[in-house]
């Protein structure tokens, strides 16, 4: 019953987002509803969404929180460092990924992102190749490490830590967040906005009364790295929103933990969820539905493996409600 209850909070709380795209939608450009027989006004029409209009550019100097408590003043958004994959795809979807310079790691999304200079990874990051690519603002979330590296950043450059809640609100707020440093709100509160309806258009296509699945959520590395998702994380999110059982939650899992193949075979889950990567790294479907833990499982007798590329199912970003869509379409409608 927790997790119907949480599928119901997840619809609750978008149905509300959904009224308020759908009316912002209803209005034409004067600000009147379609058919409106309102006569003119000596004044200039005002659009009345709520919402302000997209910037054409840059407006700065601003002054935005740093995630830690402090503020920092970003004067320049000419050579944007985003030292994360979600981050950079959102500043690309703000329209200023011609001002990107450089990436880490995990910013395999658009491709311009991923072809892009590197800086090293997000988790393990280092001052000098960042600083080496002369950034005028350095981006990053609350989970980026070391964080005495951005602390020796910050007296070079602007650097701003944007906060990454694991809930279904997460990637609006996080749009909303770096539009906010880069000068560029009004873009951020129209793709916010759009991301917002995409998925609570996702989580209302959820079945009513969804067929019982649990879903074993795998972090892999080939034979040395082999982790379970659970509460916490963003994927916890994603198959609560999705009205299925996350097997971490039920096996007491904090975010993301060691498997534990006895607990796993007494599971026994449905539906193995991966990245492609991860997957490659044991041997594609046949090797990890040979893993100990998980070959005499339901999934293996269904061979019901989901893979999805690394940033697009853990990234949390704009493309996050197309995402939950295809993951409901693909645990609803097995092959």
């Amino acid at each position: 019953m927790r997790r119907a209850d949480g599928r119901r909070r997840c619809q609750a709380l978008f149905i509300g987002v959904l009224a308020v795209v759908a009316a912002a939608c209803g209005r034409d450009g004067d600000g009147a509803t379609s058919g409106s027989t309102s006569p003119p006004t000596t004044d200039p029409p005002v659009a009345s969404t709520g919402a302000p209009e997209p910037e054409p550019e840059p407006v700065l100097p601003v002054t935005v929180g740093d995630g830690t408590g402090d503020e920092v003043t970003i004067t320049s958004v000419d050579r944007i460092i985003p030292v994360d994959g979600d981050l950079a795809e959102v500043v690309f979807a703000l329209g200023l990924g011609d001002r990107v310079v450089a990436t880490d790691m995990s910013a395999t999304y658009p491709p311009e992102a991923d072809a892009l200079p590197e800086i090293g990874y997000q988790r393990a990051l280092a001052t000098e190749p960042i600083l080496a690519q002369s950034p005028s603002v350095v981006l990053a979330t609350d989970t980026a490490r070391p964080t005495e590296v951005l602390d020796q950043l910050s007296s070079h450059v602007p650097v701003v830590v944007v906060e990454a809640p694991d809930e279904l609100d997460g990637p609006a707020q996080k749009i909303r967040a770096v539009a906010e440093a880069l000068g560029v709100p009004g873009r951020g509160e129209e793709q916010a906005r759009a991301t917002e309806a995409a998925i609570a258009e996702a989580v209302a296509s959820v079945p009513a009364s969804p067929p019982p699945l649990e879903v074993a959520a795998l972090y892999l590395r080939g034979d040395r790295v082999q982790q379970l998702f659970g509460p916490g994380s963003g994927i916890h999110v994603l198959l609560e929103a999705a009205g299925v059982v996350d097997v971490g939650e039920v096996l007491g899992v904090d975010e993301i933990e060691p498997i534990s193949t006895e607990a796993l075979v007494r599971e026994g889950p449905d539906v193995l969820l991966v990245t492609t990567t991860g997957l490659e790294s044991v041997g594609g479907v046949d090797g990890l539905l040979a893993m100990p833990a998980f070959s005499r499982s339901p999934a293996a007798a269904e061979r019901r493996v989901l893979a999805y590329e690394d940033q697009y199912l853990y990234g949390f970003g704009p493309r996050t409600g197309e995402l939950l869509a295809e993951l409901v379409h693909d645990l609803y409608t097995p092959n």
